[in-house]
């Protein structure tokens, strides 16, 4: 994957209004090994705020603030335009680039926009998105801001009983459970926060396994669900041989179609039938990432697919699986 390493790691850190998105971001900054960082704040308001605090944290940081709203559905390519003046201006290469969405901002739905600009794609390499959970506002917690998380962080944990906030964990877990749940309190630092993305930042090397966060080998399903009656959010990974990329393009649009709005994740690594070079796929909501082409022999032959998405879509997600089961896994 050339030139890959080369680009800055884009992170996205959402979570509701006040859930300490600055808070977090402000610490991580202050970090000696942080000092290579771009921040892009999305302030819902005509006056920024956090901003003028992130810079306070951190005089020398590269700053830029996007007011006025939701960068998930703004017209335009103002996060693009955004990271590349941070770019130009920094007077030597970015480590990383964290986006910060504003309270009112649907963490999947950032990610979805992203993925359809392919400006952006060009000057960045997607890292992690994190969730910013408030326990003091467990009830502005949104099902599909958790789902599509690639790391939560707890926050506030200190203001409630630790029964309180191991329920919410417990509940978070439910929703998506492939991922890691850090405690706010514990200031987690750049090691444990970033690096989710399809290239390790450190080795430059493609990370298959930690990017799928796929578990077990269970060919079908593997499901958990929150306690929403009928709307709870389930994962499953589907585990075949290789495929022929266009009839696979066609099947996951045939799923997407059927799940619709349900559909929450998608992300695949796999073995193409016509061409060594593995695939890596991805899909929020109803955006589909460009494919990439992973090295030969990355992987061991299998296909790999894992979606997340509510209840609902289980009959069209099965279908799916059921249909590219067909093609016989290699032993």
């Amino acid at each position: 994957m050339p030139g890959q390493r080369n680009r800055p790691a884009l992170s996205v850190i959402g979570g509701g209004l006040g859930a300490g998105k600055t808070s977090l971001i402000a610490r991580l900054l202050e970090r000696p090994d942080m000092g290579r960082t771009g921040v892009v704040v999305n302030e819902f308001g005509a006056f920024g705020v956090d901003d003028v605090v992130l810079t306070n944290a951190a005089p020398e940081a590269q700053l830029a603030l996007l007011r006025n709203g939701r960068v998930c559905c703004r017209p335009g390519n103002d996060l693009s335009e955004a990271v590349r003046k941070m770019i130009a201006a920094a007077g030597g290469p970015l480590d990383r680039i964290i986006v910060e969405t504003s309270g009112v901002a649907e963490l999947s739905a950032v990610l979805a926009r992203i993925g359809s600009d392919h400006v952006l794609r060009g000057l960045v390499r997607l890292d992690a998105a994190v969730a910013v959970v408030d326990a003091t506002a467990q009830s502005e917690t949104r099902a599909e801001h958790i789902a599509c998380a690639d790391r939560i962080v707890v926050t506030k944990a200190d203001l409630v009983s630790p029964g309180v906030t191991t329920d919410l964990k417990r509940r978070l877990a439910d929703m998506n459970p492939l991922v890691p749940i850090l405690d706010g309190q514990d200031a987690p630092g750049p090691e444990e926060l970033f690096n989710a993305g399809l290239v390790n930042g450190t080795t430059g090397e493609v990370q298959a396994d930690t990017w799928l966060r796929a578990r077990g080998s269970v060919h079908v399903h593997d499901h958990a669900h929150d306690h929403e009656e009928g709307q709870g959010i389930r994962s499953w990974l589907i585990e075949t041989g290789p495929q022929n990329w266009t009839h696979l393009t066609q099947q996951i649009a045939r799923m997407s179609r059927a799940a619709g709005p349900a559909l929450l994740r998608l992300k695949g690594i796999v073995t193409d039938s016509d061409d060594p070079r593995p695939l890596a796929l991805q899909m929020v909501r109803e955006q589909i990432y460009r494919p990439v082409r992973l090295a030969p022999g990355t992987g061991d032959g299998k296909s790999r697919i894992v979606v997340i998405a509510r209840a609902s879509a289980a009959p069209a997600i099965e279908a799916l699986a059921e249909r590219l089961a067909a093609t016989r896994m290699p032993s």
